[in-house]
């Protein structure tokens, strides 16, 4: 009986600790303002009207090909130290030898975090790129995440990363609607959209939208994001405003013929063809942009689908799309590089 006691007792503190640090974690949720500044200058006008755009989800450098996720049916929380450390390196190296672009649009760069050892990835990319001005915005900031009980993932601060060579006039953070229940809203990201906003040689302005749509949802919490988008995005236009949104939308555009894939917790979902009027433009490469994380990677047996592309205003031509076929080595998105050209 004493052995029993002593057992209840342990099992009991266990769970009691759990619920504390489960408790603590809501009353600390995270809750980003509606919108943000976060950089503002008085700038000159954008000289050109030509330019290169680079977007690349990076996955925190520890979704390399060797890796699966238990949040997608596989059995991983995180990569090893040395792994990452070296996965961060590839990355870097990337966006280095492609900084002949002019803006770069990363998603799901660490700022510190367990999961990525606490590296700070936003200043390493930094580093990485001098010639660039180089922005972030917290996009996840998580006190303790529980999941999986057996290993927890714990502390979590993540952003969007913008990167320009041309002086911003202004970076301003948007937070999407959250429609997610409990307690799943606790412990997924707050997402939202940044938007860079640039003079024009006509008076008119450039804004360029890095956006990082939910992944874990049914749907609906899409939709909402979606929604809150074109609002913006037709407001701008209707100005007489030119505008690019790119990034990582969880979804497949209007155009793609892939077939709906579904892993645990992640349900893909198609944008409606009659989402935005027909003149404005879907921008997608010829290959898959993302991997499954049920498994490591294989070319043969993974699934893959497009969801990192580009749309543009009717205002606005791309000359040039391509998704950079790494084979999902360091992070488990491809690169996508578009040039763009304003009709001015």
């Amino acid at each position: 009986m004493k052995f029993l006691r002593r057992i209840l007792i342990i099992v009991s503190i266990v769970i009691l600790l759990f619920i504390t640090l489960w408790a603590v974690t809501f009353f600390m949720d995270f809750k980003p303002p509606k919108e943000q500044i976060i950089a503002q200058n008085n700038c000159g006008m954008l000289n050109s009207d030509t330019f290169n755009i680079l977007t690349w989800n990076i996955g925190y450098s520890g979704l390399d090909a060797s890796m699966d996720f238990f949040y997608e049916g596989g059995n991983q929380s995180r990569q090893n130290e040395e792994q990452t450390r070296k996965n961060m390196q590839k990355i870097c190296d990337f966006i280095k030898t492609n900084d002949t672009v002019d803006f770069i649009l990363l998603q799901e760069v660490d700022i510190d975090s367990k999961r990525s050892y606490n590296i700070n990835e936003f200043d390493e990319i930094k580093k990485s790129i001098p010639s660039f001005n180089s922005y972030f915005s917290v996009n996840y900031n998580a006190f303790f995440v529980p999941l999986p009980i057996t290993n927890p993932t714990g502390k979590i601060m993540s952003s969007l990363v913008f990167c320009t060579k041309n002086q911003v006039c202004e970076l301003k953070h948007f937070a999407y609607p959250n429609t997610m229940k409990l307690p799943e809203r606790t412990f997924l990201y707050d997402r939202c959209f940044i938007a860079a906003r640039y003079n024009l040689k006509n008076g008119k302005q450039l804004l360029i939208i890095n956006t990082h749509n939910s992944a874990f949802d049914n749907g609906k919490q899409r939709i909402e994001e979606m929604n809150f988008l074109k609002q913006f995005i037709t407001a701008e236009y209707n100005k007489g405003n030119y505008v690019i949104v790119g990034g990582d939308w969880n979804q497949t555009p209007p155009s793609s013929n892939e077939d709906t894939k579904t892993a645990e917790h992640f349900v893909l979902i198609k944008i409606p063809s009659d989402f935005l009027p027909s003149d404005w433009n879907w921008f997608v490469g010829d290959i898959p942009t993302i991997r499954y994380l049920d498994k490591p990677y294989s070319a043969e047996h993974s699934l893959t689908a497009t969801i990192d592309f580009f749309l543009a205003s009717p205002n606005v031509e791309c000359a040039n799309i391509k998704v950079v076929d790494l084979q999902f080595a360091n992070s488990d998105h491809n690169p996508v590089i578009a040039q763009f050209r304003l009709k001015l």
